[in-house]
């Protein structure tokens, strides 16, 4: 009895080990987005002052992969550092040569210098630009360097990619009225996904810069998500936030990748028997030096481009009678000066900007150009509106009334009560 009952036992055991569900065939989709022209490792305060990041350690990561892999890039990848900013964004494509990626998109950022330095970056890149819905005059030419969209093999399986731009950058883009035309997103994308399927994709990936960094349209993506069928994975772009997410809307995937390249997604997208999309898994995976160290050759480009933008930076466009500084609840030298800047520069009546934009003092003596750029860390351009009296007066009093924000203005006296 003793036997048979060890022989019962060994088959029950037998029958679980053989139903337990087998390791789901994968491959790996690799994600950069919002890098904002940080492209060299740095020590980083999230991780404990590690260094981390940077195209020279994302290069040696991904050489060590041993699975078959995808590397797509999300867009926004310059302008929120003097390195950046200096090269318009044309680094990468110096830089980033030998990193495999495969998918580009650009997003709102990109075109801080205009739709002219981009498509120059677009031609030159590379590795192909998505841009599913963006076309030239009257939409009869896709751009040089661009996609209308791609379709791509990792291991056995197809990879269908669409890339989606926001029509609201077209005003910003064009440079020539009617140049840069960027079609409704959602139509678009209706019309391309059983496109790729017909055509063999397995699974639809699609790069999307529909949302902002002010989250005014991030919904578009939710709405992708809501309206289109068909759609796997939605990967997201133009956000500016450090931390990674993944979220399911229906049968899609909407994952966000984080920013300044201190990671990297890492995206595994499982297939049945019948190749069919089962599930996606998303990490994110931090790029410590320790752990993967550099690629040489990137480390040294990286490095030669740093010190050359450096000694631009450092090159004196002016000079100062005395030290300007801010205050940030109240009237300012510094503030004074910067408006009277901006309403002589924009030939405006009254020009006004808020104080905490002014982010350190001008020095005394010689300005240099890296001077500016601390007095000013960003790439925003200039609003024009004309506006009525009143609608003036309640935005100042807005202003006035909200901590840190205290208005400075040249053209215009302003009287107020502080009650």
């Amino acid at each position: 009895m003793k036997v048979i009952f060890r022989l019962i036992c060994l088959l029950v055991l037998g029958g679980v080990v053989g139903c337990a569900p087998k390791q789901l065939p994968s491959v790996n989709i690799f994600v950069t987005t919002d890098i904002g022209g940080v492209f060299w490792p740095r020590p980083e305060s999230r991780y404990g002052n590690e260094v981390v990041g940077g195209l020279s350690v994302l290069k040696s990561f991904l050489d060590k992969q041993t699975e078959p892999f995808l590397l797509v890039e999300g867009g926004n990848w310059f302008a929120q550092t003097p390195e950046g900013t200096l090269s318009q964004g044309d680094y990468f494509n110096q830089l980033a040569v030998s990193v495999p990626y495969a998918a580009r998109l650009f997003a709102q950022q990109d075109l801080m210098y205009g739709w002219g330095p981009l498509s120059h970056v677009l031609k030159n890149s590379p590795v192909p630009f998505i841009l599913s819905n963006v076309t030239l005059y009257g939409g009869n030419y896709v751009p040089a360097g661009a996609k209308p969209w791609l379709l791509t093999k990792i291991g056995d399986y197809k990879i269908g990619i669409i890339g989606l731009v926001a029509p609201s950058v077209a005003a910003r883009g064009s440079q020539q009225k009617g140049s840069l035309q960027i079609a409704d997103p959602l139509q678009t994308a209706r019309e391309l996904v059983p496109q790729l399927r017909e055509k063999g994709a397995q699974a639809i990936v699609v790069l999307s810069s529909l949302g902002s960094a002010e989250g005014k349209t991030a919904s578009t993506d939710i709405e992708l998500a809501e309206e289109i069928s068909g759609i796997d994975v939605i990967i997201r772009s133009g956000l500016e936030r450090e931390q990674s997410d993944i979220q399911r809307i229906g049968k899609t995937w909407l994952v966000y990748a984080g920013s300044r390249l201190e990671s990297v997604g890492k995206l595994k997208l499982f297939f049945t028997k019948h190749a069919a999309l089962a599930n996606v898994q998303f990490e994110e995976v931090v790029l410590y030096k320790r752990d993967f160290e550099e690629d040489a050759t990137i480390a040294a480009e990286t490095e030669k481009l740093r010190h050359t933008v450096q000694g631009q930076m450092l090159h004196q466009v002016g000079k100062s009678a005395q030290q300007l500084t801010g205050k940030p609840d109240g009237e300012s030298p510094l503030g004074d000066w910067a408006a009277d800047c901006l309403r002589k520069w924009a030939k405006a009546d009254a020009a006004v900007i808020h104080s905490s934009s002014l982010r350190a003092p001008l020095p005394a003596g010689a300005v240099s150009q890296y001077d500016l750029y601390s007095l000013y860390p960003y790439n925003d351009h200039v609003t024009y509106l004309t506006i009525k009296g009143a609608a003036l007066q309640r935005g100042l009093e807005e202003s006035l009334s909200t901590a840190d924000n205290f208005p400075q203005i040249a053209g215009m006296k302003i009287k107020y009560r502080p009650n």
